[in-house]
Parts: C-alpha cells; sequence; structure tokens
C-alpha cells in the first residue's frame, strides 16, 4: 500500500460484510482496511488503537448502537470522520448527522456510492446517499445542511422506554400514574414524530437513533 492510502477501520457484526467492505475498497489502490470491528464497543477501542482516516459504521451492532459508538468516539476524538451505513433511512439519517457523522450511506445503494463517500468525507465534505437526497429535498437543498431531530418530550421519553422494554399500554399506565387513553396518546406522538407504524418499529428506531433507555 502506498504511504497515501485512505485508512479505513470497518465496524460491522457481519465478517461477510467486512470481507465484502475490504474487498471493494482495497481493489481502489489507494485505500487501506486497517481495522474491523465486530460490535460497537469494540469500535471504540479500535479506534483507539488505529485512529484510522474514515470509519465505516454500520448503524446495527451488537452491545451499543453504532450511533453510540460514534458519539463515545466523537467525544475522546472530536476530529473522527465516520460515514454511517443504515438499511433504513428517514429520521436514522437525522439523527447521525445532528450527532457528528460525515456521511450517510443506504446498505442497498451501489458500491459506488460508498467509495464516493468514503473519497468525498476524506476531503473534507458532507456525503449523504443520493437516494436519501432525493427523498426529503427539502430538508437537506444543495448545501446538504444537517438537519435537526423533532425533539421528544420527557414524557414520550418515558413511555418510549417502557415500550421498548416490552411493556404493555395498561403497564405503562400503571407505572406511570396515567389513564391508558393518555398513554395511547403519547404513543401516537412517538410514532408520528418518528415515522413508524409499530411498536416492534419504534423500538428498531429508537434503539438506532442512540435513545438509551
Amino acid at each position: 500500500m502506498s504511504t497515501e492510502s485512505i485508512r479505513i477501520q470497518l465496524a460491522d457484526d457481519h465478517e461477510i460484510v467486512r470481507v465484502g467492505f475490504r474487498h471493494l475498497l482495497e481493489r481502489e489502490g489507494d485505500m487501506q482496511v486497517v481495522a474491523e470491528s465486530a460490535s460497537g464497543k469494540q469500535a471504540c477501542r479500535d479506534y483507539d488503537t488505529h485512529h484510522p482516516d474514515i470509519m465505516i459504521m454500520d448503524i446495527s451492532l451488537p452491545d451499543i448502537s453504532g450511533l453510540e459508538a460514534m458519539r463515545r468516539i466523537l467525544q475522546d476524538h472530536p476530529q473522527a470522520r465516520v460515514l454511517i451505513l443504515s438499511m433504513h433511512a428517514g429520521m436514522v439519517v437525522e439523527r447521525a448527522m445532528q450527532m457528528g457523522a460525515k456521511g450517510f450511506v443506504c446498505k442497498r445503494s451501489g458500491s459506488s456510492e460508498l467509495i464516493s463517500a468514503v473519497r468525498a468525507i476524506v476531503a473534507g465534505q458532507i456525503f449523504v446517499d443520493a437516494d436519501v437526497d432525493e427523498s426529503q429535498p427539502g430538508v437537506w437543498g444543495r448545501t446538504r445542511r444537517p438537519p435537526t431531530m423533532p425533539p421528544l418530550t420527557k414524557r414520550e421519553i418515558e413511555i418510549c422506554t417502557h415500550l421498548v422494554k416490552g411493556h404493555t399500554v395498561a403497564e405503562i399506565a400503571q407505572a406511570l400514574h396515567l389513564s391508558e387513553k393518555t398513554v395511547y396518546t403519547h404513543r401516537q406522538h412517538l410514532m408520528n414524530k418518528l415515522g413508524v407504524n409499530t411498536d416492534v418499529e419504534l423500538a428498531r428506531i429508537a434503539s438506532n437513533l442512540g435513545i438509551h433507555l
């Protein structure tokens, strides 16, 4: 590898995905994968060891989410450049950029999108998957300005906490000393804000958004 190689850390819990990404990146000739991490906490440790030029981070990781791992890394290394990957866009993109990600690529995109993202971020640019950019023109615009996440109220976060833990509306109402109707109302507000329709989707999105329960 050339001394000018772009040093990359991969964080994904599936070995076959990491192998595929390594092959894709290193065939470019000027990119080198210097670390592979299978979990969020390992990603933090590996970053401390290798200080890559860019980290490619899957959002769904064991132990802690990719967003939480990124938050911890940026806390210790504010200059870190993190490219977030996910099968889902929407609010996940907004939260990732709000937290300090330098880019976002959907895992359904083509290989050229990933390569373009790496080169753009290393060059100091913000990169957002073209499909995401097109689907949210009013949010990103030409300057690709990071958006903000609609705020959740303290009560919504409390109810989200219980829902993600699998508690029923009746159990939540009893625990928070609320009526079931009130809990249903807050639950609907949560789903509207996060763009989901079921408790299962809510739990997944809450985890991906780095809402720590």
